[in-house]
């Protein structure tokens, strides 16, 4: 006749295996350690999927910020309390006083949003990568009544004391929106 002890009893009704409520530390602590060449393995593994993971999620999430290169051949996204809009900017061109450039503004959406507040910020060739820069970033701002649906709306913004050669992008710093406006009711 077997005896069962409370260990085993309480495995079995846990469906677990007594195989392996049966290993005492003296048979698990035989295992292999395993080298630091094959941890830093496996962390580099685990590393490469997190980042997999993340630009997975931030293409999901478009920014509320972009960085505008002048005379680029694409839009950028940008999106603002469930709104989207697509930016862009021209190549800069000489004025009496600096520089000045086109902020091309796509709304894809069927709604009219009113209020429209732009905060851009222009950086120069002094900024190469300066963390900083912002600091002394030229800050344009513009509001404006209305981007109608579907449609492409262009800005014209004067950089005074920057010439088109020194001008190397704008970044969003912020976009806001007053509302949407109604239908009209016929």
């Amino acid at each position: 006749m077997i005896t069962k002890t409370l260990p085993f009893l309480l495995a079995a009704a846990l469906g677990l295996s007594t195989f392996v409520m049966a290993q005492t530390p003296a048979t698990s602590a035989k295992a292999k350690p395993v080298s630091l060449t094959q941890q830093v393995q496996d962390l580099k593994a685990t590393v490469l999927q997190l980042q997999k993971r993340v630009n997975y999620l931030e293409m999901l999430v478009p920014p509320s910020t972009a960085v505008l290169m002048p005379d680029a051949r694409k839009l950028s996204s940008i999106r603002v309390n469930g709104a989207t809009f697509l930016m862009s900017i021209d190549k800069p061109s000489g004025n009496a006083k600096g520089s000045d450039f086109i902020l091309t503004v796509v709304n894809p959406q069927s709604i009219t949003y009113t209020n429209i507040g732009f905060d851009i910020r222009v950086y120069g060739k002094e900024a190469n990568g300066d963390p900083n820069a912002y600091k002394s970033a030229f800050l344009v701002s513009r509001i404006t009544p209305a981007l109608a649906p579907g449609q492409t709306t262009q800005f014209r913004f004067a950089v005074p004391g920057m010439s088109p050669e020194d001008f190397t992008a704008a970044y969003v710093a912020s976009m806001t929106f007053g509302g949407i406006a109604s239908p009209t009711a016929e």
